[in-house]
């Protein structure tokens, strides 16, 4: 009987030769994603040595093949190189955010690799991804949980594309899920005054006296969150050809966000999701806090930010919340500055309604506003004088029927003495 052919991105069996003392060598026949057969070898201490490093060859030319096009994925592939080739995907597809691609890279490495790499495909099964995912959940690291879940489902999905999994085992595996919230914090009216007092005071304290204070313009900073509902990172990517301040309604569009890419801060031209992107009319605190800020005159760098670095660079929003946690260090708040975003979209939502506080997040649904945006009054609506006509209705309705019967009964008395 024939023996079958070498599939596209295989490899046959491995043999081991002692060339030398301490030197060995192991070889085997592959056959790349083209079709074509050829020799590949590799060199290690010892045999054992040789074999792994040949195996890693292979892998990476396994790998390098799935790149372009050729899928090579099977019931008995390392799960590691299924994580190579789901990174390769995404970077060849192009749709995935810096930091977004980040997030996926640091837990893939993290997380995922550890616990599922040495598997085979067909080995990762809903009891283990429930060992990991469990165990996750079990210290507390809850976002972390999620986003594992996430990732891995994806590279499974692809492994049941590739025909190298029956189906997908993440969807049957737990379902990762946070300990309720605390309620939504937004400040009062006493508590914002303090805080914008308290954040002007720190930005005018004096400089040390061997050095130069430099400008951080978070009071500035401080108002624009306040007025708008930003995300930190949005407010910090402002640029002066988003706004809009001689219009009969001043205006700003989000446009873009901060991230951090390999270290460095730089402005991306898109927000954080598609609906983030949304124009958005200024009170005139708002107004003013930008205005000040132009005319400090610093230099916006190549993107002509509204709130700048002295370095012409894009300020870092870590650095935005450390002064302004220290700010805040002589009247005792801890005032965070997604607090600002609650406080506008609970003010918002509870003056008009919740879809315009919606639409003035940048949320999808409302559903996320009113979880994790609005706080909870606890305090029913005035509903006195619907509820006052429960009883009123139906004592009007009772007097009727009463009336009417005893007309009825008079007619009748009435009757039986005409006769």
């Amino acid at each position: 009987m024939a023996r079958p052919p070498i599939e596209p991105g295989r490899w046959g069996h491995i043999s081991r030769t002692e060339v030398a003392p301490g030197a060995w060598r192991a070889r085997a026949r592959y056959r790349d994603v083209s079709g074509v057969l050829r020799s590949v070898e590799a060199r290690g201490r010892s045999g054992a040595a040789a074999q792994r490093a040949l195996e890693d060859k292979l892998h990476r030319a396994s790998g390098d093949g799935t790149s372009n096009g050729g899928a090579t994925l099977k019931p008995e592939t390392r799960m590691t190189v299924a994580f190579d080739q789901w990174v390769a995907e995404k970077r060849a597809e192009g749709q995935v955010t810096p930091q977004s691609l980040a997030t996926y890279l640091g837990v893939l490495e993290r997380d995922l690799r550890p616990a599922f790499g040495a598997l085979r495909v067909r080995e990762v099964t809903p009891v283990a991804v429930n060992r990991v995912l469990m165990a996750l959940s079990s210290a507390r690291k809850f976002d972390t949980a999620r986003q594992a879940r996430n990732v891995l489902s994806q590279v499974m999905m692809m492994c049941v594309r590739y025909g190298a999994a029956p189906f997908n085992p993440v969807r049957d595996a737990v379902t990762v899920r946070k300990p309720r919230r605390d309620e939504v914090r937004a400040l009062g009216l006493e508590d914002i005054a303090l805080l914008r007092k308290a954040v002007r005071e720190w930005e005018d304290r004096p400089a040390l006296p061997r050095g130069r204070r430099n400008i951080t313009l978070l009071p500035q900073i401080v108002d624009t969150m306040l007025g708008t509902g930003l995300r930190i990172g949005e407010c910090l990517a402002l640029r002066e050809a988003d706004l809009d301040l001689e219009a009969a309604i001043p205006t700003l569009t989000v446009t873009g966000t901060i991230v951090r890419v390999e270290g460095r801060l730089l402005r991306q031209s898109k927000p954080k999701s598609d609906t983030s992107r949304r124009t958005i009319t200024l009170p005139d605190f708002v107004v003013a806090a930008v205005t000040e800020s132009l005319d400090l005159g610093l230099d916006g760098g190549p993107d002509d930010l509204v709130f700048p670095s002295t370095n012409a660079t894009p300020r870092s929003p870590s650095r935005i919340r450390d002064q302004l946690r220290d700010a805040q260090a002589a009247i005792g708040t801890k005032v965070t500055p997604h607090d600002f975003r609650r406080t506008v979209a609970t003010q918002v939502a509870n003056s008009t309604t919740v879809a315009n506080a919606t639409a003035l997040l940048g949320h999808a649904d409302e559903g996320t506003t009113v979880r994790h945006y609005v706080k909870r009054t606890h305090v029913a609506p005035d509903l006195r004088t619907v509820i006052d006509q429960l009883v009123t209705q139906a004592s009007t309705s009772t007097s009727a029927r009463h009336n009417g019967s005893e007309v009825v009964t008079v007619r009748a008395e009435a009757g039986g003495e005409g006769e």
